[in-house]
C-alpha cells in the first residue's frame, strides 16, 4: 500500500513539479527528507474537514447546513506594464538570502509567580502552566543582487509585537557590529503569528495603568493578579521580554550568517495558491454592509459570498544546488483553535503547520556552540499572518444544526465548530489541555497547501527596496481624493459618509470589544451602536441566530487554578443598560466625538503607526500594525498595488500585525454595525481611509526614489525586573507515577516526577522532556521533545495566597503526556524530564534529571500517524 502511494507520488512529482518527492528547481532536485511522511499530510483525512455539506464527529451529524467553499476570484499578479528586461535586478540569478530560527518559548506559572498569563483572548484568566509546542522565531534576510539593499523578516510565534520590544530589538541590532553594518529600522520587519496561547507582558498594551517604577514586590503581584483575572491581560514581565527580543535577534543573527556563508545568488519563487475549507468570517453580518457592488466582485464558482479571503501565497527559498533554505508563506486566519480554556503555551495552527514542514525536511533545532554561528542550511518554514481581522478556523460555529435549528443556543454546539470532538466542559478531562485535535486538522491544512506550492511559481525579478515610518493615528484628516473615491459608495445611504472633515480620533475601545467573537467569546453583547446608520438591517440576526454567539457567552468565570466559578450574566441586559450611558458620555467628550456610532467603553492605550513597505521585486509586503478585516485589506493591497505598478510591483500582500499592536481596522461600513471588529476599530470610523492615504504616500516614496516622509518619534520605557521564584525543598526529579511496561500505538503514556519551578530554566533551544527510543548497542536516541505536539509537558503545584506572595512554589509536579503516534515503529522507549530546582534567591537553580522505566511499545505501525 505505501510502496504503490509513494510510486504515485513520485510520478506526480515528475509530471507536475509538485514536492511529493523531488522537486525539479533550476536543473536541481529539492528533496524532502521524510518524503512518506509528507505524503500522509497530503493524503490526510484531516484536509477534507469542511468539504461537504454535512459534519459529524463519532457518528453523530450535528449539521446538514455547512457550504463548503468553492473556488473562487482569486488574486493573481496583475499583468504589470512595467517590461521586464534582461537585465532587470534579479532576473539573472536571483538574490542572495538566508534564513534563522530561534526559541521564544517564555516561562510558565503566570500571575500567581510572577509572570505573565496567555495574551490574545479577553477572557478568561488564562495561566500558562505546560507546552503543547514551543515559540519559535522565524527570520530571512534577502539581498539584492545590484543595489545591494536588504531586508530582514522576522515571523514570531506570539500573539503581536509590541512597541517596546522592537524598540529594543533594533536596539541589540545597532549594538551588534555585524547586524548594525546592514540592518536597522526601516528594513527590519517584525511580524506575530497572532496565537492567543503565548505568554505576553513584552510592552503589549494594557488595560489599566503600569505602577511606578518601585512600587514594593507585593502591592505589584497583586495589582498583577486582578488585572489577569479580570482583563486576562498582564503587566511588564521582563523574563519573557528578554527571551522573546533576544530569540528575534538570535533568528536574526542565524539568518544572516546563512546569507553570508552563500555568496551565489537564485530565484526567490513566488506562488499564488487557493487554501480552501481552513477559515471562515466570523462576523458575516458586519462583512454584508460593505456595498453590494463590491461584495458581488469576490463570488465563487457555486454563488457563495467570498467573504474571507482564500489565497495562500508563498516563497520559497532554494539554492542552485537544491539545498532547501525555507519557505514563508502569508494566509488569513485566527490561530485561536487551542481555545479560551486552554492552558498550554502553544503556537497553535501556524506553529503546528511551521514544525510539521520542519520535520518533514529535517531541522535541527539546537542553541550555537559557544555562540558561534555557523551559517549551514536549516530548513525554515515561516506560517506568517496576513490580513485576519475577521477569519477564524472554526468552520462550523455559525451552521444551523442538522434539523434547520438556529436559534439561541441551539445549530451546532460550540464545542463541534472544528468538526472535532476534543474536550470543552469545564468539568471534562483534559478540559485545560486545549483544543489540540482542532490544532492538528487546521494546521494539517496549512501545512499541505505549503507542500503543494513548495518550489512552484514564478521568480521574483526586480530591486529590493524598503521604507518604514510612524503616523499618529490621533490627529489625521483624510483629503486624497483617490482614496475618499475608494471608501465611498454611491448606492448606499449619504449619511455614512457625511463626517466633513473626515478625521481620525483618540483611540478608544467600544462596547463589543467585551463581548468577543465567535472564536472567543466575551460577556457583554454585540451590536449595540449610538446611532443606526448600518446600511443592512443585522440586529434582528445578531439576537436571535448564529448560536446565539453575539449575546456574549452568558457567564462570568473566576478561576483558582483550572477550576472556574461560574457566575450567570446576561450580556443583552448589561449592554442594552450600559450603550446609552456611554453614547451621552462620548457625546460630551471632544477626544471621543468623531468615534461616530461607536459606544466607547475605555481609551485604547494606543502607540504611534508604524507603516512599513519591503519590496522584493515584484512582490511588495506591507508592515500593518492591525488585524485588518477582509474587504479593509483588498482595498488597501490595491491601492497599493496601483501606487506601485509603475516600478514593477504586480503582487501585495499583507504581513498583519507587524511592529506594534493597535487592535482592529474594518471597512468604513463594517464599522457602523459596531461588532467586535468595529469596536476594536480605536481610531474611529475614518481609521482605514487614513491608512490607505499614507501608505499610498509612502509607496509614492519608493516610485519616485525619495526617502521616507517624515513622523514622529515614540520611545517606550521597560519595567521592573521579574521577581524570583524559589521552590521549597523537595525529593526532585523523584518519579511520583511511572509508565506501565507495555503500550501500543495510539495509547497514551503519562508519567510524573516530583519538580522544580522550571521558570527557573526556560530550556531555549532544548527540553523539559524527552521520548528516547533504545538502540540495539544499548544507547538511546530521542523521538520527540516538547517542541512536538504529541507530546506534552504538564507542570501543576499547590497554590496558596502566603505562599503566591512570596513567590514560592511547593509541591510541584512535572508530567509527561505522550499519545504514542500511530506510525511508531515497535520498540523499547523511555521519557526523560530534565528541569531545575532553586531554593534561594541568591543561589543559581540547580539541574536534575528523572526519567521513567524502559517501557515497550508493541503492535504493527501504520503508513500515517
Amino acid at each position: 500500500m505505501r510502496q504503490t502511494r509513494l510510486v504515485r507520488f513520485v510520478l506526480l512529482a515528475i509530471i507536475s513539479g509538485a514536492p511529493y518527492a523531488g522537486i525539479a528547481v533550476a536543473g536541481s532536485v529539492v528533496q524532502i527528507k521524510d518524503e512518506a511522511g509528507a505524503a500522509c499530510v497530503m493524503d490526510s483525512p484531516l484536509n477534507s474537514i469542511g468539504a461537504a455539506s454535512e459534519m459529524a464527529v463519532d457518528g453523530i451529524t450535528y449539521t446538514r447546513s455547512h457550504q463548503p467553499d468553492a473556488p473562487g476570484p482569486l488574486e493573481l499578479p496583475t499583468d504589470n506594464p512595467a517590461s521586464w528586461s534582461a537585465g532587470e535586478c534579479g532576473a539573472g540569478g536571483g538574490y542572495r538570502f538566508g534564513s534563522g530560527l530561534y526559541d521564544t518559548t517564555g516561562p510558565l506559572g503566570g500571575t500567581p509567580v510572577g509572570h505573565s498569563d496567555l495574551v490574545g483572548h479577553v477572557v478568561p484568566t488564562q495561566v500558562p502552566n505546560g507546552i503543547h509546542m514551543r515559540l519559535f522565531a522565524r527570520a530571512f534576510a534577502v539581498e539584492s543582487p545590484c543595489n545591494g539593499k536588504r531586508v530582514m523578516m522576522v515571523s514570531d510565534d506570539h500573539a503581536f509585537p509590541s512597541g517596546l520590544l522592537r524598540q529594543e530589538i533594533i536596539e541589540k541590532i545597532s549594538a551588534d557590529p555585524v547586524l548594525s553594518e546592514f540592518y536597522g529600522p526601516e528594513n527590519v520587519m517584525i511580524s506575530s503569528t497572532h496565537t492567543h496561547s503565548a505568554p505576553g507582558g513584552y510592552g503589549e498594551p494594557g488595560v489599566l495603568p503600569e505602577l511606578p517604577s518601585g512600587t514594593p514586590q507585593a502591592a505589584v503581584d497583586v495589582y498583577k493578579i486582578i488585572q489577569g483575572s479580570v482583563f486576562s491581560v498582564t503587566h511588564f514581565d521582563a523574563d519573557n521580554f528578554r527571551i522573546v527580543s533576544e530569540g528575534i535577534v538570535q533568528a536574526i543573527r542565524r539568518a544572516h550568517a546563512n546569507l553570508e556563508s552563500n555568496p551565489q545568488t537564485a530565484p526567490i519563487r513566488m506562488s499564488v495558491g487557493e487554501l480552501l475549507n481552513a477559515n471562515r468570517n466570523r462576523n458575516p453580518l458586519a462583512y454584508r454592509q460593505n456595498a453590494p457592488s463590491e461584495r458581488y466582485r469576490y463570488m465563487d464558482s457555486s454563488g457563495k459570498e467570498v467573504d474571507v479571503d482564500k489565497r495562500f501565497l508563498q516563497l520559497s527559498f532554494i539554492r542552485g544546488n537544491g539545498s532547501a533554505v525555507g519557505v514563508i508563506n502569508w494566509f488569513g486566519v485566527h490561530p485561536t483553535a487551542m481555545g479560551n480554556h486552554n492552558r498550554l503555551i502553544s503556537s497553535d495552527t501556524k506553529g503546528y503547520a511551521s514544525l510539521g514542514f520542519e520535520k518533514l525536511m529535517g531541522t535541527i533545532y539546537q542553541p550555537d556552540m559557544e555562540g558561534a554561528v555557523d551559517g549551514v542550511d536549516n530548513f525554515v518554514a515561516a506560517f506568517a499572518q496576513s490580513g485576519e481581522g475577521d477569519a477564524m478556523t472554526e468552520l462550523f460555529a455559525l451552521d444551523a444544526d442538522a434539523h434547520g435549528n438556529d436559534a439561541p443556543g441551539q445549530g451546532v454546539p460550540y464545542r463541534y465548530r472544528f468538526g472535532t470532538n476534543d474536550p470543552f466542559e469545564f468539568d471534562e478531562e483534559g478540559f485545560a489541555l486545549g483544543e489540540r485535535k482542532a490544532v492538528a486538522a487546521y494546521g494539517t491544512k496549512q501545512l499541505a497547501q505549503a507542500l503543494k506550492q513548495f518550489g512552484e511559481g514564478s521568480p521574483l525579478v526586480g530591486a529590493v527596496d524598503y521604507r518604514l515610518f510612524y503616523v499618529d493615528m490621533s490627529k489625521m484628516t483624510v483629503t486624497d481624493p483617490v482614496v475618499l473615491s475608494e471608501n465611498e459608495f454611491a448606492e448606499l445611504p449619504a449619511n455614512l459618509y457625511s463626517d466633513n472633515p473626515k478625521q481620525t480620533c483618540t483611540a478608544g475601545s467600544g462596547l463589543a470589544f467585551a463581548a468577543g467573537a465567535a472564536n472567543g467569546l466575551g460577556a457583554l453583547a454585540s451590536g449595540y451602536s449610538c446611532k443606526d446608520i448600518a446600511p443592512f438591517p443585522y440586529f434582528d440576526d445578531a439576537r436571535s441566530r448564529y448560536n446565539g454567539l453575539f449575546n456574549g457567552q452568558g457567564y462570568l468565570a473566576i478561576y483558582k487554578g483550572n477550576t472556574p466559578a461560574v457566575l450567570p450574566f446576561d450580556g443583552v441586559a448589561t449592554s442594552q443598560f450600559l450603550a446609552p450611558i456611554l453614547c451621552a458620555a462620548k457625546a460630551s467628550n471632544p477626544a471621543f466625538f468623531c468615534q461616530g456610532e461607536k459606544p466607547v467603553l475605555a481609551e485604547f492605550p494606543a502607540e504611534l503607526a508604524p507603516l512599513q513597505i519591503i519590496r522584493i521585486g515584484n512582490l511588495a509586503i506591507l508592515g500593518v500594525p492591525w488585524e485588518v478585516t477582509t474587504m479593509a485589506a483588498r482595498r488597501l493591497r490595491q491601492t497599493v498595488l496601483d501606487t506601485l505598478a509603475p516600478i514593477g510591483v504586480n503582487s501585495v500582500v499583507i504581513a498583519g500585525i507587524s511592529n506594534a499592536y493597535l487592535n482592529y481596522m474594518t471597512t468604513r461600513e463594517e464599522y457602523s454595525a459596531q461588532l467586535y471588529e468595529g469596536a476594536s476599530t480605536v481610531h474611529g470610523p475614518w481609521q482605514l481611509a487614513a491608512v490607505m492615504q499614507e501608505f499610498r504616500r509612502l509607496a509614492q516614496t519608493m516610485v519616485n526614489d525619495q526617502p521616507a516622509p517624515d513622523g514622529p518619534s515614540q520611545v517606550f520605557s521597560k519595567g521592573d525586573p521579574s521577581p524570583i521564584t524559589v521552590d521549597l525543598p523537595a525529593p526532585f526529579g523523584k518519579l511520583l507515577s511511572d509508565a506501565r511496561a507495555l503500550y501500543t500505538q495510539g495509547s497514551v503514556v503519562d508519567v510524573t516526577w516530583q519538580a522544580g519551578y522550571p521558570g527557573n530554566d526556560p530550556k531555549t533551544m532544548s527540553s523539559y522532556l524527552y521520548v528516547e527510543r533504545r538502540n540495539p548497542d544499548g544507547t538511546w536516541d530521542t523521538v520527540a521533545t516538547d517542541k512536538d505536539p504529541e507530546l506534552v509537558f504538564l507542570w501543576t503545584w499547590s497554590q496558596s495566597p502566603a505562599l503566591t506572595l512570596l513567590h514560592t512554589v511547593d509541591s510541584s509536579k512535572a508530567k509527561a503526556i505522550w499519545s504514542i503516534p500511530a506510525n511508531t515503529p515497535p520498540g523499547l522507549y523511555r521519557i526523560r524530564h530534565e528541569g531545575v530546582y532553586r531554593t534561594s534567591a541568591k543561589k543559581e537553580p540547580v539541574p536534575y534529571t528523572g526519567v521513567s522505566r524502559a517501557f515497550m511499545v508493541a503492535g504493527t505501525a501504520s503508513e500515517c500517524s
